[in-house]
Protein backbone atom coordinates (compact mmCIF):
# COMPACT_ATOMS: atom_id res chain seq x y z
CA UNK A 1 0.00 0.00 0.00
CA UNK A 2 1.27 3.82 -1.23
CA UNK A 3 1.86 6.35 1.58
CA UNK A 4 -0.89 8.01 0.09
CA UNK A 5 -3.39 5.18 0.16
CA UNK A 6 -2.24 5.01 3.74
CA UNK A 7 -2.56 8.17 4.81
CA UNK A 8 -6.57 7.99 2.89
CA UNK A 9 -7.42 4.80 4.59
CA UNK A 10 -6.47 6.51 8.34
CA UNK A 11 -8.54 9.73 7.25
CA UNK A 12 -11.51 7.48 6.57
CA UNK A 13 -11.22 5.48 9.72
CA UNK A 14 -10.60 8.50 11.73
CA UNK A 15 -14.34 10.10 10.00
CA UNK A 16 -15.90 6.65 10.73
CA UNK A 17 -14.47 6.55 14.30
CA UNK A 18 -15.79 10.27 14.57
CA UNK A 19 -19.43 9.30 13.43
CA UNK A 20 -19.47 6.48 15.84
CA UNK A 21 -18.30 8.32 18.67
CA UNK A 22 -21.29 10.69 17.69
CA UNK A 23 -24.10 7.90 17.14
CA UNK A 24 -22.70 6.55 19.99
CA UNK A 25 -23.49 9.44 22.18
CA UNK A 26 -26.84 10.59 20.70
CA UNK A 27 -27.97 6.89 21.51
CA UNK A 28 -26.67 7.32 25.37
CA UNK A 29 -28.42 10.83 25.21
CA UNK A 30 -31.60 9.13 24.18
CA UNK A 31 -31.23 5.98 26.78
CA UNK A 32 -30.48 8.14 29.43
CA UNK A 33 -33.38 10.66 28.62
CA UNK A 34 -35.44 7.60 29.08
CA UNK A 35 -34.66 5.64 31.41
CA UNK A 36 -32.35 7.96 33.94
CA UNK A 37 -31.97 11.73 33.79
CA UNK A 38 -34.46 14.23 32.02
CA UNK A 39 -34.70 17.72 31.58
CA UNK A 40 -37.66 19.63 32.24
CA UNK A 41 -38.62 23.52 32.39
CA UNK A 42 -40.36 25.37 35.25
CA UNK A 43 -43.67 26.36 34.07
CA UNK A 44 -44.95 28.75 36.55
CA UNK A 45 -43.87 30.22 40.01
CA UNK A 46 -45.24 28.00 42.49
CA UNK A 47 -41.71 27.38 43.83
CA UNK A 48 -40.45 30.71 43.98
CA UNK A 49 -37.84 32.00 44.34
CA UNK A 50 -35.31 28.65 44.75
CA UNK A 51 -37.18 27.91 40.87
CA UNK A 52 -38.51 30.56 38.57
CA UNK A 53 -40.98 30.38 35.87
CA UNK A 54 -41.03 32.58 33.40
CA UNK A 55 -40.28 36.11 35.94
CA UNK A 56 -38.47 39.78 34.94
CA UNK A 57 -35.41 40.17 36.78
CA UNK A 58 -35.56 43.51 38.66
CA UNK A 59 -32.92 45.14 40.49
CA UNK A 60 -34.72 47.57 43.15
CA UNK A 61 -33.84 51.56 42.17
CA UNK A 62 -34.63 52.38 46.19
CA UNK A 63 -31.90 49.82 47.77
CA UNK A 64 -30.43 48.03 44.76
CA UNK A 65 -31.53 44.39 45.77
CA UNK A 66 -32.04 41.92 42.82
CA UNK A 67 -35.11 39.83 43.08
CA UNK A 68 -37.27 37.84 40.68
CA UNK A 69 -41.25 39.01 39.54
CA UNK A 70 -43.17 36.46 37.95
CA UNK A 71 -45.25 36.09 35.29
CA UNK A 72 -49.20 35.93 36.15
CA UNK A 73 -50.60 34.58 32.75
CA UNK A 74 -53.94 34.94 34.06
CA UNK A 75 -53.70 38.78 34.70
CA UNK A 76 -53.74 38.47 31.02
CA UNK A 77 -49.70 39.42 30.81
CA UNK A 78 -47.78 39.19 27.22
CA UNK A 79 -46.10 36.71 25.36
CA UNK A 80 -42.33 35.78 26.22
CA UNK A 81 -40.72 37.87 23.64
CA UNK A 82 -42.78 41.00 24.06
CA UNK A 83 -41.21 44.14 25.70
CA UNK A 84 -42.86 45.72 28.71
CA UNK A 85 -42.24 47.16 32.16
CA UNK A 86 -43.50 44.83 34.82
CA UNK A 87 -46.58 46.38 36.75
CA UNK A 88 -47.16 45.88 40.23
CA UNK A 89 -43.91 44.54 40.99
CA UNK A 90 -42.62 45.58 44.95
CA UNK A 91 -39.08 45.12 46.55
CA UNK A 92 -38.68 42.06 48.80
CA UNK A 93 -36.61 43.98 50.65
CA UNK A 94 -37.93 47.67 51.06
CA UNK A 95 -41.10 47.59 49.77
CA UNK A 96 -40.31 49.79 46.77
CA UNK A 97 -42.66 49.86 43.70
CA UNK A 98 -41.11 49.32 40.18
CA UNK A 99 -41.54 52.62 38.48
CA UNK A 100 -43.19 52.81 35.55
CA UNK A 101 -40.93 55.43 34.16
CA UNK A 102 -37.87 52.72 35.21
CA UNK A 103 -36.40 51.73 31.38
CA UNK A 104 -38.56 48.57 29.70
CA UNK A 105 -37.53 45.03 31.23
CA UNK A 106 -37.99 41.74 28.81
CA UNK A 107 -39.59 38.56 30.34
CA UNK A 108 -37.00 35.84 31.11
CA UNK A 109 -37.82 32.28 30.41
CA UNK A 110 -38.36 29.49 33.31
CA UNK A 111 -35.56 27.56 34.97
CA UNK A 112 -34.59 24.44 33.07
CA UNK A 113 -34.24 21.10 35.32
CA UNK A 114 -32.65 17.78 35.34
CA UNK A 115 -34.84 15.39 36.68
CA UNK A 116 -33.77 11.45 38.16
CA UNK A 117 -36.38 9.73 36.49
CA UNK A 118 -37.71 6.16 38.26
CA UNK A 119 -35.53 7.18 41.23
CA UNK A 120 -38.50 6.20 43.46
CA UNK A 121 -39.21 2.94 41.70
CA UNK A 122 -36.45 2.10 43.44
CA UNK A 123 -36.28 3.78 46.66
CA UNK A 124 -38.98 5.64 48.73
CA UNK A 125 -39.42 9.50 48.43
CA UNK A 126 -38.18 11.46 51.45
CA UNK A 127 -39.98 14.55 52.93
CA UNK A 128 -38.72 17.69 51.89
CA UNK A 129 -37.34 16.83 48.70
CA UNK A 130 -38.06 18.33 45.29
CA UNK A 131 -40.37 15.97 42.91
CA UNK A 132 -41.65 16.36 39.32
CA UNK A 133 -44.89 14.41 39.06
CA UNK A 134 -47.75 14.51 36.34
CA UNK A 135 -50.26 16.78 37.78
CA UNK A 136 -53.11 14.28 38.83
CA UNK A 137 -56.52 16.97 37.56
CA UNK A 138 -54.83 16.88 34.37
CA UNK A 139 -51.86 14.40 33.37
CA UNK A 140 -50.93 16.02 30.20
CA UNK A 141 -49.04 18.38 32.81
CA UNK A 142 -46.16 18.29 34.65
CA UNK A 143 -45.97 20.03 38.06
CA UNK A 144 -43.10 20.39 40.47
CA UNK A 145 -43.62 21.07 44.54
CA UNK A 146 -41.90 19.64 47.44
CA UNK A 147 -42.95 16.68 49.38
CA UNK A 148 -44.15 17.00 53.11
CA UNK A 149 -46.29 13.57 53.55
CA UNK A 150 -46.15 10.19 53.29
CA UNK A 151 -48.61 7.17 52.92
CA UNK A 152 -49.84 6.52 55.88
CA UNK A 153 -49.23 9.90 57.90
CA UNK A 154 -52.15 12.93 58.56
CA UNK A 155 -50.93 16.31 57.66
CA UNK A 156 -51.99 19.37 59.28
CA UNK A 157 -50.55 22.51 58.70
CA UNK A 158 -50.62 25.24 61.43
CA UNK A 159 -49.32 28.46 61.60
CA UNK A 160 -47.03 27.69 58.39
CA UNK A 161 -45.59 24.82 59.88
CA UNK A 162 -45.83 21.07 58.82
CA UNK A 163 -47.57 18.71 61.54
CA UNK A 164 -47.44 14.86 60.89
CA UNK A 165 -48.50 11.62 62.49
CA UNK A 166 -48.67 7.89 61.93
CA UNK A 167 -52.29 6.69 63.43
CA UNK A 168 -53.33 7.49 66.81
CA UNK A 169 -49.79 8.75 67.62
CA UNK A 170 -49.02 11.76 68.99
CA UNK A 171 -48.87 14.90 66.76
CA UNK A 172 -45.31 15.75 65.38
CA UNK A 173 -43.43 18.59 63.66
CA UNK A 174 -41.94 17.71 60.52
CA UNK A 175 -38.55 19.92 60.55
CA UNK A 176 -36.27 20.55 57.76
CA UNK A 177 -33.10 18.86 57.01
CA UNK A 178 -30.44 21.33 57.26
CA UNK A 179 -29.95 21.59 53.18
CA UNK A 180 -33.73 22.04 52.46
CA UNK A 181 -33.84 24.59 55.46
CA UNK A 182 -30.76 26.60 53.73
CA UNK A 183 -32.65 26.57 50.39
CA UNK A 184 -36.04 27.94 52.20
CA UNK A 185 -35.12 31.19 53.86
CA UNK A 186 -36.45 34.46 52.09
CA UNK A 187 -35.55 37.76 52.81
CA UNK A 188 -37.09 39.85 55.24
CA UNK A 189 -34.30 42.74 55.60
CA UNK A 190 -30.56 42.77 54.51
CA UNK A 191 -28.80 45.98 55.66
CA UNK A 192 -26.15 46.01 52.91
CA UNK A 193 -29.21 47.27 50.47
CA UNK A 194 -30.10 50.79 52.50
CA UNK A 195 -32.50 52.37 50.30
CA UNK A 196 -33.02 56.07 49.25
CA UNK A 197 -35.83 57.49 51.62
CA UNK A 198 -36.23 60.43 49.59
CA UNK A 199 -37.03 58.16 46.64
CA UNK A 200 -39.68 56.06 48.99
CA UNK A 201 -40.75 59.14 50.33
CA UNK A 202 -42.09 60.70 46.41
CA UNK A 203 -43.33 57.38 45.98
CA UNK A 204 -45.54 57.16 48.99
CA UNK A 205 -44.54 54.10 50.43
CA UNK A 206 -47.53 52.31 51.80
CA UNK A 207 -45.19 50.25 55.00
CA UNK A 208 -42.70 51.56 57.32
CA UNK A 209 -39.16 50.45 55.74
CA UNK A 210 -37.37 48.07 58.17
CA UNK A 211 -34.36 50.14 59.87
CA UNK A 212 -31.98 49.02 62.58
CA UNK A 213 -32.02 51.40 65.18
CA UNK A 214 -29.22 52.01 67.69
CA UNK A 215 -29.36 52.58 71.03
CA UNK A 216 -25.80 53.56 73.25
CA UNK A 217 -22.43 53.69 72.16
CA UNK A 218 -22.99 52.45 68.42
CA UNK A 219 -21.62 54.24 65.25
CA UNK A 220 -22.25 53.92 61.71
CA UNK A 221 -20.40 53.88 58.60
CA UNK A 222 -20.61 52.95 55.10
CA UNK A 223 -23.96 54.80 54.89
CA UNK A 224 -25.26 52.99 57.50
CA UNK A 225 -24.26 49.27 56.09
CA UNK A 226 -21.21 49.13 58.87
CA UNK A 227 -22.26 49.02 63.13
CA UNK A 228 -19.72 49.44 65.03
CA UNK A 229 -19.40 48.84 69.18
CA UNK A 230 -17.28 51.55 71.46
CA UNK A 231 -18.45 51.26 74.59
CA UNK A 232 -17.71 48.88 77.54
CA UNK A 233 -21.86 48.41 78.37
CA UNK A 234 -24.56 46.47 77.10
CA UNK A 235 -25.74 48.64 74.36
CA UNK A 236 -28.61 47.27 71.74
CA UNK A 237 -29.29 47.59 67.92
CA UNK A 238 -32.84 47.30 67.34
CA UNK A 239 -34.86 45.67 64.79
CA UNK A 240 -37.88 48.18 63.70
CA UNK A 241 -40.52 47.30 61.05
CA UNK A 242 -44.46 47.49 61.13
CA UNK A 243 -46.15 43.72 61.01
CA UNK A 244 -46.44 43.70 57.26
CA UNK A 245 -42.29 42.40 57.49
CA UNK A 246 -43.75 39.56 58.80
CA UNK A 247 -45.97 38.66 56.78
CA UNK A 248 -45.52 35.94 53.95
CA UNK A 249 -45.18 38.38 51.10
CA UNK A 250 -43.21 37.53 48.19
CA UNK A 251 -41.50 39.77 45.73
CA UNK A 252 -41.78 37.03 42.75
CA UNK A 253 -45.81 37.31 43.04
CA UNK A 254 -47.94 39.94 41.82
CA UNK A 255 -48.62 42.76 44.66
CA UNK A 256 -52.67 43.38 44.19
CA UNK A 257 -55.14 42.19 47.11
CA UNK A 258 -57.12 39.64 44.90
CA UNK A 259 -53.29 37.73 45.02
CA UNK A 260 -52.88 37.62 48.90
CA UNK A 261 -53.95 34.82 51.19
CA UNK A 262 -53.30 35.33 54.36
CA UNK A 263 -54.45 37.01 57.58
CA UNK A 264 -52.99 39.94 59.25
CA UNK A 265 -53.95 38.67 62.79
CA UNK A 266 -52.58 35.17 62.53
CA UNK A 267 -50.11 34.72 59.23
CA UNK A 268 -47.55 36.52 61.81
CA UNK A 269 -44.13 34.65 60.82
CA UNK A 270 -41.67 33.85 63.93
CA UNK A 271 -39.61 31.59 62.09
CA UNK A 272 -36.76 34.08 61.66
CA UNK A 273 -32.98 33.96 61.40
CA UNK A 274 -30.55 36.62 62.47
CA UNK A 275 -27.25 36.30 60.71
CA UNK A 276 -24.26 39.18 60.54
CA UNK A 277 -20.22 39.21 60.13
CA UNK A 278 -18.96 39.78 63.77
CA UNK A 279 -15.32 41.04 64.21
CA UNK A 280 -14.34 42.06 67.75
CA UNK A 281 -11.71 44.26 68.77
CA UNK A 282 -10.85 43.08 72.17
CA UNK A 283 -10.73 39.82 73.89
CA UNK A 284 -13.76 40.82 76.38
CA UNK A 285 -16.26 41.49 73.55
CA UNK A 286 -19.19 39.42 73.56
CA UNK A 287 -22.33 39.96 70.99
CA UNK A 288 -25.73 38.44 71.49
CA UNK A 289 -28.74 38.53 69.71
CA UNK A 290 -32.61 38.39 70.56
CA UNK A 291 -36.09 36.81 69.13
CA UNK A 292 -39.33 36.54 69.68
CA UNK A 293 -42.09 33.92 69.02
CA UNK A 294 -45.53 34.22 70.25
CA UNK A 295 -44.61 34.95 74.31
CA UNK A 296 -41.00 33.08 74.00
CA UNK A 297 -37.78 34.91 74.16
CA UNK A 298 -34.97 33.58 72.50
CA UNK A 299 -31.15 34.92 73.12
CA UNK A 300 -27.87 33.50 71.73
CA UNK A 301 -24.45 35.29 73.22
CA UNK A 302 -21.13 34.52 71.36
CA UNK A 303 -17.56 35.91 73.09
CA UNK A 304 -14.52 36.68 72.14
CA UNK A 305 -13.03 33.98 74.06
CA UNK A 306 -14.96 31.61 72.91
CA UNK A 307 -18.03 31.59 75.15
CA UNK A 308 -21.17 30.48 73.17
CA UNK A 309 -24.66 30.36 75.31
CA UNK A 310 -28.51 29.72 74.04
CA UNK A 311 -31.07 31.03 76.72
CA UNK A 312 -34.93 31.38 77.19
CA UNK A 313 -37.39 33.76 78.30
CA UNK A 314 -41.07 32.16 78.73
CA UNK A 315 -43.86 32.88 78.36
CA UNK A 316 -45.03 34.03 82.24
CA UNK A 317 -45.43 37.21 84.19
CA UNK A 318 -42.01 37.96 84.94
CA UNK A 319 -39.99 39.35 81.43
CA UNK A 320 -36.40 38.67 80.97
CA UNK A 321 -36.93 35.77 83.42
CA UNK A 322 -34.01 34.31 81.04
CA UNK A 323 -33.46 30.32 81.95
CA UNK A 324 -29.74 29.00 80.43
CA UNK A 325 -30.91 25.89 77.43
CA UNK A 326 -26.91 25.11 76.88
CA UNK A 327 -23.65 26.13 77.11
CA UNK A 328 -20.46 25.41 74.99
CA UNK A 329 -16.84 26.64 74.16
CA UNK A 330 -15.15 26.87 70.72
CA UNK A 331 -12.20 28.08 69.68
CA UNK A 332 -11.39 32.07 70.64
CA UNK A 333 -11.56 34.90 68.30
CA UNK A 334 -8.63 37.09 68.32
CA UNK A 335 -9.12 40.95 67.81
CA UNK A 336 -9.54 41.75 64.48
CA UNK A 337 -10.35 38.15 63.09
CA UNK A 338 -14.16 37.51 62.07
CA UNK A 339 -16.49 34.98 62.12
CA UNK A 340 -20.33 34.63 60.40
CA UNK A 341 -22.49 34.33 63.54
CA UNK A 342 -26.58 33.37 63.40
CA UNK A 343 -29.84 32.61 65.19
CA UNK A 344 -32.47 31.11 64.23
CA UNK A 345 -35.53 30.04 65.53
CA UNK A 346 -37.55 27.55 63.26
CA UNK A 347 -40.18 24.25 63.32
CA UNK A 348 -39.61 25.14 67.30
CA UNK A 349 -35.85 24.80 67.12
CA UNK A 350 -33.75 27.22 68.38
CA UNK A 351 -29.88 27.05 66.93
CA UNK A 352 -26.67 29.12 67.40
CA UNK A 353 -24.40 29.17 64.62
CA UNK A 354 -20.85 30.09 63.99
CA UNK A 355 -19.21 29.93 60.75
CA UNK A 356 -21.91 27.68 59.60
CA UNK A 357 -21.55 25.10 62.03
CA UNK A 358 -24.20 24.43 64.48
CA UNK A 359 -22.87 25.06 67.56
CA UNK A 360 -25.49 24.83 70.45
CA UNK A 361 -29.35 23.16 69.33
CA UNK A 362 -32.11 23.38 71.71
CA UNK A 363 -33.99 19.95 72.63
CA UNK A 364 -37.71 18.82 72.46
CA UNK A 365 -37.54 18.50 76.13
CA UNK A 366 -36.50 22.26 76.30
CA UNK A 367 -39.38 23.45 73.43
CA UNK A 368 -42.05 21.44 72.85
CA UNK A 369 -43.63 21.89 69.75
CA UNK A 370 -47.27 21.36 71.00
CA UNK A 371 -49.37 20.80 68.70
CA UNK A 372 -52.75 20.67 70.66
CA UNK A 373 -51.84 24.56 72.16
CA UNK A 374 -51.03 25.74 69.13
CA UNK A 375 -54.36 24.87 67.39
CA UNK A 376 -56.24 26.29 70.73
CA UNK A 377 -54.03 29.70 70.31
CA UNK A 378 -54.73 29.75 66.09
CA UNK A 379 -58.37 29.19 66.06
CA UNK A 380 -61.98 30.77 67.30
CA UNK A 381 -64.85 30.47 65.43
CA UNK A 382 -66.82 33.57 64.57
CA UNK A 383 -70.01 31.97 65.96
CA UNK A 384 -72.65 34.20 64.26
CA UNK A 385 -71.23 34.24 61.03
CA UNK A 386 -70.93 29.84 62.02
CA UNK A 387 -74.83 29.84 63.29
CA UNK A 388 -76.28 31.03 59.85
CA UNK A 389 -73.91 29.07 57.67
CA UNK A 390 -74.75 25.93 59.96
CA UNK A 391 -78.46 26.20 58.82
CA UNK A 392 -77.65 25.23 55.09
CA UNK A 393 -74.91 22.32 56.74
CA UNK A 394 -72.18 23.61 55.09
CA UNK A 395 -69.05 23.81 56.55
CA UNK A 396 -67.27 27.14 58.30
CA UNK A 397 -64.66 29.23 55.56
CA UNK A 398 -61.14 28.82 56.63
CA UNK A 399 -61.06 32.89 56.03
CA UNK A 400 -63.57 32.98 58.85
CA UNK A 401 -60.91 31.28 61.14
CA UNK A 402 -59.19 33.70 63.70
CA UNK A 403 -56.48 33.44 66.54
CA UNK A 404 -57.88 33.31 69.31
CA UNK A 405 -55.28 36.73 69.70
CA UNK A 406 -53.61 38.44 67.60
CA UNK A 407 -49.92 36.92 66.94
CA UNK A 408 -47.52 39.85 68.48
CA UNK A 409 -45.05 41.00 65.79
CA UNK A 410 -41.92 39.32 66.88
CA UNK A 411 -39.19 41.83 68.38
CA UNK A 412 -35.59 41.03 66.85
CA UNK A 413 -32.39 42.63 68.47
CA UNK A 414 -28.52 42.38 68.99
CA UNK A 415 -26.56 43.32 71.65
CA UNK A 416 -22.42 44.37 72.11
CA UNK A 417 -20.55 44.40 75.05
CA UNK A 418 -17.19 44.18 77.27
CA UNK A 419 -15.47 46.23 74.44
CA UNK A 420 -15.47 47.26 70.70
CA UNK A 421 -16.47 44.98 67.95
CA UNK A 422 -17.52 45.74 64.54
CA UNK A 423 -21.06 44.14 62.71
CA UNK A 424 -21.06 43.46 58.93
CA UNK A 425 -23.79 41.96 56.47
CA UNK A 426 -26.56 42.24 58.86
CA UNK A 427 -29.30 40.18 57.50
CA UNK A 428 -32.74 39.02 58.71
CA UNK A 429 -34.48 36.27 57.03
CA UNK A 430 -37.67 34.27 57.76
CA UNK A 431 -38.75 30.57 56.77
CA UNK A 432 -41.15 29.53 54.53
CA UNK A 433 -44.53 30.03 55.76
CA UNK A 434 -47.49 27.29 54.62
CA UNK A 435 -51.02 29.69 54.24
CA UNK A 436 -54.00 28.16 55.08
CA UNK A 437 -55.52 28.45 51.86
CA UNK A 438 -59.33 27.70 50.91
CA UNK A 439 -60.60 25.84 48.26
CA UNK A 440 -61.72 28.67 45.55
CA UNK A 441 -65.21 28.70 43.90
CA UNK A 442 -63.23 29.31 40.48
CA UNK A 443 -61.80 25.55 40.67
CA UNK A 444 -64.79 23.82 42.33
CA UNK A 445 -66.30 20.60 40.72
CA UNK A 446 -69.42 20.49 42.58
CA UNK A 447 -70.34 17.34 40.94
CA UNK A 448 -67.02 15.29 41.93
CA UNK A 449 -65.95 17.37 45.03
CA UNK A 450 -69.76 16.36 46.50
CA UNK A 451 -68.85 12.58 46.11
CA UNK A 452 -65.59 13.26 48.43
CA UNK A 453 -67.21 15.91 51.14
CA UNK A 454 -65.31 18.89 49.96
CA UNK A 455 -67.56 21.76 49.67
CA UNK A 456 -66.88 25.46 48.15
CA UNK A 457 -66.18 27.25 51.07
CA UNK A 458 -64.28 24.28 52.53
CA UNK A 459 -60.85 25.34 54.02
CA UNK A 460 -57.66 23.07 52.21
CA UNK A 461 -56.73 20.01 52.44
CA UNK A 462 -54.51 19.83 55.18
CA UNK A 463 -54.60 22.87 56.41
CA UNK A 464 -55.29 24.38 59.84
CA UNK A 465 -58.81 22.29 61.68
CA UNK A 466 -58.81 19.85 58.20
CA UNK A 467 -56.15 17.41 58.56
CA UNK A 468 -55.74 15.09 55.46
CA UNK A 469 -54.86 11.52 56.30
CA UNK A 470 -52.87 9.87 53.18
CA UNK A 471 -53.79 6.44 52.27
CA UNK A 472 -51.69 3.53 52.01
CA UNK A 473 -52.27 0.56 49.67
CA UNK A 474 -50.44 -3.06 50.74
CA UNK A 475 -51.98 -4.75 47.77
CA UNK A 476 -51.54 -1.88 45.57
CA UNK A 477 -48.66 0.53 46.37
CA UNK A 478 -48.93 2.49 42.99
CA UNK A 479 -51.98 3.89 44.27
CA UNK A 480 -50.31 5.25 47.92
CA UNK A 481 -50.42 8.83 47.93
CA UNK A 482 -48.39 11.58 48.79
CA UNK A 483 -48.93 15.34 49.30
CA UNK A 484 -46.78 18.04 47.81
CA UNK A 485 -47.04 21.97 48.27
CA UNK A 486 -45.13 24.58 46.65
CA UNK A 487 -42.36 26.62 48.49
CA UNK A 488 -44.39 29.61 47.13
CA UNK A 489 -47.03 28.89 49.51
CA UNK A 490 -49.26 32.03 48.83
CA UNK A 491 -49.65 31.49 44.80
CA UNK A 492 -48.96 27.78 44.60
CA UNK A 493 -51.61 25.64 43.31
CA UNK A 494 -50.84 22.59 45.34
CA UNK A 495 -52.81 19.54 47.22
CA UNK A 496 -54.36 21.91 49.56
CA UNK A 497 -56.78 23.51 46.32
CA UNK A 498 -56.87 20.44 44.45
CA UNK A 499 -60.84 19.75 43.36
CA UNK A 500 -60.75 17.72 40.11
CA UNK A 501 -58.89 14.25 39.60
CA UNK A 502 -57.68 13.33 36.15
CA UNK A 503 -60.03 10.81 34.11
CA UNK A 504 -56.89 8.11 34.05
CA UNK A 505 -57.02 7.53 37.71
CA UNK A 506 -58.70 4.91 39.09
CA UNK A 507 -61.30 6.65 41.82
CA UNK A 508 -62.90 3.68 42.71
CA UNK A 509 -61.96 -0.52 42.90
CA UNK A 510 -63.97 -3.15 41.90
CA UNK A 511 -65.90 -3.46 44.94
CA UNK A 512 -66.88 0.03 44.88
CA UNK A 513 -64.33 1.27 47.71
CA UNK A 514 -62.78 5.00 46.81
CA UNK A 515 -59.19 4.54 46.44
CA UNK A 516 -57.95 7.96 45.60
CA UNK A 517 -58.61 11.45 47.56
CA UNK A 518 -58.53 14.87 46.22
CA UNK A 519 -55.17 16.72 47.09
CA UNK A 520 -53.24 13.84 46.57
CA UNK A 521 -51.06 12.77 44.23
CA UNK A 522 -50.81 8.90 43.74
CA UNK A 523 -47.46 7.02 43.66
CA UNK A 524 -47.91 6.15 39.87
CA UNK A 525 -47.79 9.86 39.03
CA UNK A 526 -44.42 10.80 40.35
CA UNK A 527 -42.24 11.39 37.77
CA UNK A 528 -38.49 11.49 39.35
CA UNK A 529 -36.50 13.59 41.71
CA UNK A 530 -35.13 17.29 40.32
CA UNK A 531 -32.39 17.84 41.11
CA UNK A 532 -30.06 19.93 39.33
CA UNK A 533 -30.39 23.83 37.59
CA UNK A 534 -28.54 23.05 34.40
CA UNK A 535 -30.24 25.89 32.28
CA UNK A 536 -31.09 29.33 34.70
CA UNK A 537 -33.13 31.81 33.26
CA UNK A 538 -30.08 33.65 31.51
CA UNK A 539 -28.40 36.60 29.42
CA UNK A 540 -29.60 37.98 26.40
CA UNK A 541 -27.82 37.88 23.08
CA UNK A 542 -25.89 40.92 22.21
CA UNK A 543 -27.86 43.04 20.24
CA UNK A 544 -30.56 40.87 21.14
CA UNK A 545 -32.16 41.84 24.50
CA UNK A 546 -35.29 39.87 23.90
CA UNK A 547 -33.86 36.42 23.69
CA UNK A 548 -32.05 35.33 26.81
CA UNK A 549 -30.73 32.52 25.68
CA UNK A 550 -27.36 32.55 27.29
CA UNK A 551 -27.12 30.11 30.76
CA UNK A 552 -26.14 32.20 33.43
CA UNK A 553 -23.41 29.62 35.18
CA UNK A 554 -23.37 30.91 38.34
CA UNK A 555 -26.94 30.23 39.01
CA UNK A 556 -26.51 26.40 38.09
CA UNK A 557 -27.18 24.99 41.64
CA UNK A 558 -28.16 21.75 43.31
CA UNK A 559 -31.78 21.24 44.00
CA UNK A 560 -32.42 21.29 47.74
Amino acid sequence: MSKQQDKTTRELQGIRDTVESVWVAIVLAFVLRAFMIEAFVIPTGSMAPRLMGEHWNLVCPACGYEYAYGLDRQAGSPGRTQLRTPASAACPNCSMRYPATTHQQYLRGGDRVLVMKYLYNFTDPHPWDVVVFRNPQDNRENYIKRLIGLPGETIELVHGDVFVRVGDGPWQIRRKPHEAQEAMWQIVFHNDYQPDMEMLARQGAAREVPKWVPDGEWETSLQGRRFTFTGDSPSDLVFQADEDAFLPHYGYNQSSPSHQRFDRQSDVISDLRLSFVYTPQEAGSSVSMRLTSFEHGFQGELCADGTAVIRHDPPDETEGNWEEWGRTQIEPIAPGESRLVALSHVDFRLTLWVDGQAVLVSSDEQYAADHEVLIQRMQRVDRQWASLESEDGDEISARRLLPAEPIPTPQVALAAAGGPCRIDHLKLERDVYYTNSSIAPATYDAGFARVVGATSKASGWGTTGRPITLWKFADSPELDQFFLLGDNSPQSHDGRSWTDAAPTLILYNDEGEQVYQLGTVPRCNLIGKAFFVYWPSGYAVPGLPGLPVIPNVGKMRLIR
